[in-house]
């Protein structure tokens, strides 16, 4: 059973576009530990108003039912707070960082695209009771590769930033449905990662260059990227060469699919 208790959605796309203005107070940091980018002057004007293209959203927000929402093509169940949207299969075999990522972010290393912005994902993220926090996202990762200029964070509710990530395809009039972590695996072990069925949603940040989910087009990520929207908290999330597609699990290139978020519990 959800432990979360859900306010009633219009009330919660007020509260999550309040949260957006906080995420541009305090997250202004590098985005990932492995690969620091120098951390932006607090004098800075962003060239591209992060937290206006967040709001922005509020006003393409669409009631379709009494429990169902569009956002920018993304579904929205506010009863079961499950999140869906459209996506291809971009790499089947590869060596890859990401799991998701736009189709004009890093398609070379990536197993899945979509044309759906991250501004608008991240928000929809919000509006179905899900909290951006960094807790989990160092679990693993040695003291002494760890940020200095952000720590994990934890959410309101304990396990409120965790979900579960699918992805659902058509075989004829069949639907196929894999959990996110089965397509990906270890290249140490040539297994999927045991300790990766839930991911983390950490929330992307706002510096000058903007909502940096939407300005560099990660939205999950298998190798630690403060910047993506979700994360692994697997072990080994701190090693870039450690991932690679497991093209088992995993249909043809351009196939169309479905990504499906939901609570973890």
């Amino acid at each position: 059973m959800n432990s979360h208790p859900r306010s009633p959605l219009p009330l919660r796309l007020l509260t999550a576009i309040t949260a957006l203005g906080l995420l541009s107070a305090h997250a202004q940091q590098p985005a990932a530990p492995a690969a620091p980018a120098p951390a932006p002057s607090s004098s800075a004007t962003p060239a591209v108003d992060g937290a206006k293209q967040l709001a922005e959203a509020q006003q393409r927000l669409k009631k379709i039912s009494a429990t169902e929402y569009d956002l920018d093509g993304i579904r929205i169940n506010a009863s079961t707070r499950e999140v869906r949207f459209p996506a291809q299969v971009c790499l089947k075999k590869a060596p890859i960082e990401y799991m998701l990522t736009t189709d004009t972010g890093k398609t070379h290393e990536t197993v899945l695209t979509t044309t759906v912005q991250p501004t608008s994902i991240q928000v929809a993220l919000l509006l179905a009771n899900y909290q951006a926090a960094t807790e989990g996202l160092l679990k693993h990762v040695p003291q002494d590769e760890r940020p200095t200029v952000w720590k994990e964070e934890p959410p309101k509710d304990k396990g409120g930033n965790l979900v579960k990530i699918s992805v659902e395809w058509k075989v004829g009039e069949e639907i196929k449905k894999e959990p996110l972590n089965a397509m990906v695996q270890n290249i140490d072990t040539r297994k999927s990662p045991p300790d990766l069925d839930t991911w983390i949603f950490n929330g992307s940040y706002i510096d000058e260059r903007g909502f940096i989910a939407q300005h560099e087009g990660s939205i999950v990520a298998v190798w630690l990227d403060r910047g993506a929207i979700l994360n692994s908290g697997a072990k080994g999330n701190h090693r870039d060469e450690l991932w690679i597609a497991l093209p088992d699990n995993i249909p043809d290139e351009g196939t169309p699919v479905t990504v499906v978020i939901s609570p973890a519990t």
